[in-house]
């Protein structure tokens, strides 16, 4: 899309207008809309289509249509550096009740936001109306939050990308936090795609002293890397067909010579003890003080644990997801659906979750964690191990 904007092929208000009518069709039936500006989008394409071609260069995004999660603004670095790369934004997608225990689904008022494989499912949460737009072909990439799985638990559940950097790879609005859970994010329906917003945005930051320096488009290791499959991370309890496809797709590539797959046995201690009373206290809620030293004992622990692990392979690999997509309304009986991902919001490391195929018609997400920083291992071995789905039923033609 950019590329054909900028080189005057395409129009930029055009493909917004694509984007909205899809919108408009395809939301009574998903409800990932929280909010829409269609007037500001196609004034915003209007200008990007009137610049000299000269003057378009300098744009990576030029002209392509996306969704900012609800709650943020262009005054986010994740949704402003977007804009300001030529990306136009359409408005806000949906997110869960923040009071909800479970974050795994979305809601916008009145409906819960879909999953587009079957709309009787959930999207995955908290960003579920990025996940669900994406996956319905309305938009390409979305912009998202992950403290316990948010951007990669509706990316798996809508068989897209969704991308958690190193802790600090994205600047955020809010600063640093008390525990240091929380990441901004991309979801996109292509990789590739996800791994360039993802540098757009990265970055320093004033707001956010934590934010790490930008990070450049990774290239290849140039070498084969060793990869660890762990099925539950030594506390999980993932349903035995989800666990047997993301380690098919790795045998697979084993096979192939693609991978060196190395049998690893991952010990982390339940990250329940050391999420939930620091989330606690990131929102300004009493923790007892002895509950907050737990929780820093099995961040330690979990770190060495990681740290080993990391001294053998390259990429440990794990599902995204205990199970697919839960009906919609059994969001409270799903908690464990963020049970593979929280335990690298508490650690930190990067993480991404890709496609691994098709069980019963619904997306199983595979996802591959690096060492801290080495964000670029975790993208290449989701490089190599993402599946091409077919089109959900629900899509934009």
């Amino acid at each position: 899309m950019a590329a054909g904007v900028r080189t005057g092929e395409l129009s930029a208000a055009e493909i917004v207008a694509d984007a909205l009518s899809a919108a408009a069709a395809l939301d009574p039936a998903l409800h990932f809309v929280d909010s829409l500006t269609p007037r500001s989008a196609l004034e915003a394409a209007a200008r990007i289509d009137n610049l000299p071609l000269s003057q378009r260069d300098g744009l990576p995004l030029a002209g392509v249509p996306f969704l900012a999660k609800a709650g943020t603004t262009v005054a986010s670095p994740v949704v402003g550096r977007l804009v300001h790369a030529g990306a136009v934004l359409l408005g806000t997608s949906t997110r869960p009740d923040p009071a909800a225990e479970c974050q795994a689904w979305g809601w916008n008022g009145r409906e819960h936001t879909s999953n587009p494989w079957r709309t009787d499912r959930s999207s995955g949460g908290s960003s579920a109306g990025a996940a669900a737009a994406v996956a319905a072909g309305v938009i390409p990439i979305a912009t998202g939050g992950d403290s316990a799985g948010s951007l990669r638990i509706p990316a798996a559940f809508c068989g897209v990308t969704g991308l958690k950097g190193t802790h600090g790879r994205v600047a955020r609005l809010a600063g640093r936090s008390l525990a240091h859970l929380t990441v901004s994010g991309v979801i996109g329906a292509d990789l590739a795609d996800t791994v360039l917003a993802t540098s757009i945005v990265s970055g320093p930051d004033p707001c956010d002293p934590t934010a790490l320096p930008r990070w450049p488009v990774p290239a290849t290791a140039g070498k084969r890397l060793t990869v660890g499959f762990s099925a539950d991370l030594g506390y999980a309890r993932p349903d035995a067909a989800v666990a047997d496809l993301v380690g098919g797709r790795l045998q697979a590539l084993a096979a192939a010579g693609m991978i060196r797959l190395r049998e690893v046995t991952a010990r982390l201690a339940d990250p329940a003890a050391g999420w939930l009373p620091l989330a606690a206290l990131d929102r300004g809620q009493f923790t007892d003080q002895s509950q907050v030293t737990r929780a820093h004992e099995v961040r330690r622990h979990n770190d060495r644990e990681l740290a080993a692990l990391f001294g053998d392979v390259d990429v440990l690999v794990t599902p995204t997801t205990p199970q697919t997509a839960f009906p919609l309304g059994d969001y409270e009986a799903n908690l464990p659906a963020g049970d593979l991902c929280w335990a690298f919001n508490l650690s930190g490391h990067p993480a991404v979750t890709v496609p691994a195929g098709l069980l019963d018609g619904l997306p199983v997400g595979l996802q591959a964690v690096a060492p801290p920083h080495r964000d670029d291992l975790a993208v290449e071995l989701a490089g190599l191990a993402a599946v091409s789905l077919p089109d959900p039923p629900v899509r934009w033609r």
